[in-house]
């Protein structure tokens, strides 16, 4: 062989080689241009969030949920550095709100305040709901409690519970407890008080808690079982009388006011919960930024501080407490209905 053409040979096997190196790396980059997508962060969930959210409360401006809400969305907005819009689509014993959530973008940009009512009750009473709330949502945490107090007009005849019980059986059907409306968790409250004390106290229903108050202060009905971001001030200024705390403990707010415990009633337990809610499409990784988000603000000591100065406690619960707690309060209210027939067509 000549010089020439061994050089020529020498080449072309070089050329080939570098050829089928290539062709493998070419075949490579696919996979390796996965594995770095799966090793790095989504670029969603490292821009989320990117612009405003809204925060839908399925209750009216003003009342306890939006009270509890616009706190938690001033503490998210700075969180997040974006604004948060709340929203009150009201009506339907919060259905309409929680439609509007359930129908909304799963891109984690619309969240849902959540009640006791729209987490656990409406489900037991409604037979027609527009959508599956176990299906079409995920608690992401719970986010604040406020314990129910039972109250009575100024001049109700009884000093206490055991005399309010007393008048109660005396006279069934005489006496009658004030609620926000059927199926909502304030009738539910009083109707739990009305089973662990045998007693025939007739319900009246009103369109929100502030009409049930004012009718109470009037004098045209004697009780409720409410919690204190609607008692408060009225029992503050002698116009309620706080007979009992459906609580474990006693309030800050109200520490001469016993336990229904420590009065014998230790069934008698309710209250007024939120927690924060997004449809259960919404991408895992953003689901965990809210929960980072969430777990913050019910821990951030301002936040509790604002919440105790109208007797609401916040609640930081592992997703196993919470899913817990959640179930154990549908069971109660389960046996609520059922016993007390109530039903909302």
């Amino acid at each position: 062989m000549s010089l020439l053409s061994f050089a020529t040979a020498r080449s072309t096997r070089v050329a080939d080689r570098i050829a089928s190196r290539c062709r493998s790396l070419m075949t490579m980059l696919p996979a390796v241009a996965l594995a770095a997508a799966a090793w790095l962060p989504s670029s969603a969930a490292a821009a989320y969030p990117e612009r405003a959210m809204t925060l839908v409360v399925p209750f009216p401006a003003g009342g306890p949920a939006d009270i509890v809400a616009r706190l938690y969305a001033q503490h998210l907005s700075t969180l997040t550095g974006q604004s948060v819009v709340v929203e009150n689509p009201a009506g339907a014993g919060g259905t309409i709100g929680t439609r509007t959530a359930a129908a909304a973008k799963a891109d984690g940009y619309t969240l849902l305040f959540g009640t006791t009512s729209t987490m656990a009750i409406n489900q037991l009473i409604m037979n027609k709901l527009p959508y599956d709330f176990e299906k079409d949502f995920t608690v992401l945490g719970l986010i604040a409690n406020a314990p129910h107090v039972l109250a009575v007009r100024a001049n109700f005849p009884a000093a206490d519970v055991k005399e309010l019980v007393a008048l109660a059986q005396k006279d069934p059907g005489k006496y009658t407890f004030a609620s926000s409306g059927v199926g909502t968790i304030v009738q539910m409250g009083g109707e739990l008080f009305r089973l662990e004390t045998s007693t025939d106290l007739l319900h009246i229903p009103f369109k929100g808690g502030n009409p049930a108050s004012l009718a109470l202060v009037s004098g045209d009905v004697d009780m409720t079982v409410n919690d204190m971001t609607t008692l408060k001030a009225l029992i503050a200024d002698g116009r309620l009388r706080p007979l009992a705390v459906a609580n474990d403990k006693r309030l800050a707010l109200l520490p001469d006011v016993p336990t229904f415990a420590e009065l014998g009633l230790p069934g008698v337990k309710s209250s007024t919960w939120w927690g924060l809610a997004v449809r259960s499409e919404v991408p895992a990784d953003i689901q965990e930024s809210l929960r980072e988000l969430h777990t913050k603000i019910v821990t951030d000591p301002t936040y509790k501080a604002r919440l105790a100065e109208i007797a609401v406690e916040t609640l930081n619960l592992p997703p196993d407490e919470m899913r817990a707690f959640m179930a154990q309060e549908s069971e109660k209210w389960k046996r609520v209905v059922k016993e007390a027939n109530i039903t909302v067509q």
